[in-house]
């Protein structure tokens, strides 16, 4: 098995795990909970958080709503483009350090990956002497940051929603743990620590499930950064070459 296997395998796996994470890890919390609340006939686990939780439980809802859309569409670009499995692209760039440059152009625009373009740009302008080495530099340059802001459309926002759930949740639990604390200090209940701990435990609610709503937004942040920085390496490695051999011609 070689690397080129495992890492589609990885992003495949680490996509459906941040997929349906929540639908894994909450549900289960959800269960225990129920369980532990089944016989004095308590709300469940989502009841508690819709609740109890508060407009803080709306927002975090809203985020998760705004962003699972974003996270399909990117996983539906980057797989369209082949960005997860370059092997044509590689393959081409791969003739190109032997030296096997006839045609190569052709060929990368017949491909899909979006920095193949980019690359037979750079292949016609260096031999054709179409611009000179400095304007060809800071073309490639335009097209090559041109290319990278291309790809990290919409990540911003999935990194927010990582960032941001989180600390809605504690926002949350603070506000029910305040709420707790008070009712205790004006005497509500006396000094039941059962009411106070069922008060706390449902102000933590809030936490658990903006650290749901966070965790797959955080993981599929992680590998579309990873994929564009995957992109960005190589486009800066082939321009980089092209730029070297058309300048060792000229110079020639």
């Amino acid at each position: 098995m070689t690397r080129r296997f495992f890492i589609p395998v990885f992003i495949g796996l680490a996509a459906s795990l941040a997929l349906l994470i929540d639908a894994i890890l909450v549900p289960a919390l959800a269960q225990q909970a129920q369980d532990s609340t089944q016989e004095s006939g308590a709300p469940g686990f989502w009841s508690l958080v819709f609740s109890k939780g508060g407009v803080v439980t709306w927002v975090i809802a809203l985020l998760s709503a705004v962003g699972v859309p974003i996270a399909a569409i990117k996983l539906y670009e980057f797989y369209r483009m082949d960005i997860f499995r370059p092997q044509g692209f590689e393959d081409a760039l791969s003739d190109m350090r032997r030296g096997n440059i006839k045609g190569l152009a052709a060929r990368l625009d017949a491909l899909v990956h979006p920095a193949a373009p980019l690359i037979a740009f750079a292949l016609s302008q260096s031999s054709g002497d179409k611009l000179s080495g400095a304007v060809l530099r800071e073309e490639l340059t335009r097209r090559a940051q041109f290319l990278v802001r291309h790809l990290s459309r919409q990540i911003w926002v999935l990194e927010l929603i990582a960032a941001s759930a989180p600390l809605f949740g504690l926002l949350g639990t603070v506000l029910g743990m305040i709420v707790a604390f008070q009712g205790v200090g004006q005497g509500v209940g006396g000094a039941d620590t059962a009411l106070l701990a069922s008060g706390i435990w449902e102000a933590l609610l809030t936490t658990a499930f903006g650290l749901g709503v966070a965790l797959p937004f955080s993981i599929l942040a992680a590998i579309f950064n990873n994929a564009v920085d995957g992109v960005r390496d190589m486009v800066e490695d082939a321009l980089t070459e092209i730029l070297v051999r058309a300048d060792s011609k000229a110079q020639g």
